[in-house]
């Protein structure tokens, strides 16, 4: 990732793309009412190709409501990519990351595909017909000082409102949730016949990963992890703000010892603080909102790549050109309300409905005086959702906590990865009695998967083939703190400042 906002523009016309090739053709997946009249766990396939594979597209029928036989029925989507070469590997289903996200249109590399069926199972809320995408609470989200007291109680009221509307439409919000989602994994492997599967699974689709080993741990061959998060931290605990400080202390100590890095500003955090300390201000008639800066940095923090381009921004905003930070609030507004990639409402039910301490004042607790950041993200969804803003119901106390799992796991993380901190993954290990963890110094969420591929694919095919956790392939990552193309220079080409 070179910048965060020129990747997300990327990825948005690789979306656009995809989306008007695929309304340029007859559907892949085949009529729903193929299914009218059939009972749950039904299936109907459809032949085609998908990424030089040949491929399944098929339909599942299963219940909104498992607990009750008056429901409706959803007919959820799903694609089984067939082993290129043979299949002496069990299938591997895929959990992608989200929530609010498809967990269909997702290419693996070539040795995903090469000795295994790879299955992607929509994910309810957002790949069925029910779509919980919910713009408004986008917009919302883009609103001024969106972290202020005033705008985080209008979002309580907005969220309260998408809640109210989707319930009064006769959607069950409280049978969108990440056991659901087990479930509907579960319809597809018996319908296609599978005895035993592998997991792949990355960030958000690690906790479902999880759930699914503690539910069906007789069914599930191996798990392999990316960017785990811990089922122990649930999500309104993931990001603490002593946690995401100590990290951001990892930072500051990588940029101390880069003599280009240290030249430019001899302390990261100090540049950081004073700039964001001085906001508002605009550039090219461009408001800078500080709270949407926070936001959006945190994010940027995810991989080291999108970080040192914020941190080469900061340094320039205090130098006198706050350009890169003008196009990061504007990367942060085009990015909550592009409704194409992100359904809110599906975020918000699998986040609340996974676990949340509603004893907490989330508003102070996750804004401490004298921090660097905070917890923007944190204080922004919990403060809104607590006390009524999303009152969807908790998933069972045993599954908000960790329990002992006996499935051959490797779970594969970056020491900087600010969504999935890694101290959180340490409680993890005496629970995994048949795992192993492996945290990889200086990188980030998804570094571990896409920076050095090579290892990945050794790491994938020895760990599904062999049973081994091999990370011998990676080498040591060096973060360059000095980007070529920087978030500054990206915002003088696009509108025309020197």
């Amino acid at each position: 990732m070179k910048q965060w906002c020129r990747l997300a523009l990327r990825t948005w016309v690789v979306v656009l793309l995809l989306v008007v090739n695929l309304q340029a053709q007859d559907s892949p997946f085949p009529e729903p009412s193929l299914l009218a009249g059939k009972s749950p766990g039904t299936i109907v396939i459809k032949g085609g190709r998908l990424y030089k594979n040949s491929a399944d597209f098929g339909l599942v029928q299963v219940p909104e409501n498992r607990s009750t036989q008056h429901t409706r029925l959803l007919q959820l989507p799903f694609i089984r990519h067939h082993a290129r070469k043979d299949t002496s590997s069990e299938p591997i289903f895929i959990l992608g990351g989200g929530p609010g996200k498809s967990n269909l249109w997702r290419e693996m590399p070539e040795v995903f595909y090469a000795h295994s069926d790879v299955i992607n199972v929509g994910y309810r809320g957002v790949d069925g017909e029910v779509k919980l995408k919910c713009p408004e609470i986008g917009r919302a989200m883009s609103r001024d000082n969106p972290l202020s007291h005033d705008a985080l109680m209008e979002f309580r009221k907005t969220l309260r409102g998408s809640y109210d509307s989707l319930v009064k439409v006769g959607i069950d919000l409280d049978e969108y949730t990440m056991l659901e989602v087990v479930e509907d994994m579960e319809a597809v492997r018996r319908a296609l016949g599978y005895e035993k599967i592998n997991l792949f699974s990355t960030s958000y689709g690690t906790q479902v990963a999880y759930l699914y080993c503690l539910r069906y741990p007789s069914v599930v061959n191996r798990n392999l992890m990316v960017g785990a998060s811990s089922r122990g931290h649930r999500f309104d605990s993931l990001w603490e703000p002593a946690v995401i400080e100590k990290m951001l202390r990892e930072y500051n100590s990588l940029w101390k010892r880069d003599p280009e890095a240290s030249a430019n500003s001899p302390d990261i955090l100090k540049t950081v603080k004073s700039v964001l300390d001085r906001l508002p201000m605009t550039w090219n008639d461009i408001p800078i909102d500080r709270d949407k800066v926070r936001l959006a940095t945190f994010v940027s923090l995810y991989e080291t790549e999108s970080a040192a381009a914020v941190f080469d921004a900061f340094v320039a905003a205090e130098k006198g050109d706050p350009g890169g930070l003008a196009l990061l609030v504007l990367g942060y507004d085009e990015a909550v309300q592009d409704t194409s990639r992100q359904y809110w409402g599906d975020f918000i039910t699998k986040l609340v409905s996974g676990g949340m301490d509603s004893t907490r004042d989330y508003e102070n607790e996750m804004d401490p005086p004298g921090s660097v950041l905070g917890s923007p993200s944190a204080k922004l969804w919990w403060t809104a959702a607590s006390h009524g803003g999303w009152p969807v119901a908790q998933i069972p106390r045993e599954y908000q906590r960790l329990d002992t799992i006996n499935v051959r796991t490797l779970i594969l993380n970056g020491q900087l990865d600010f969504s999935s901190p890694p101290d959180n993954m340490m409680e993890v290990k005496p629970y995994f009695t048949n795992g192993h963890v492996v945290v990889l110094p200086a990188m980030g969420h998804m570094d571990v998967f896409k920076l050095q591929r090579g290892a990945i694919d050794h790491l994938v095919e020895r760990f599904y083939v062999d049973g081994v956790a091999d990370t011998s392939w990676y080498r040591a990552h060096t973060i360059d703190f000095t980007p070529a193309e920087t978030l500054q220079d990206e915002a003088k080409r696009l509108f025309g400042k020197e």
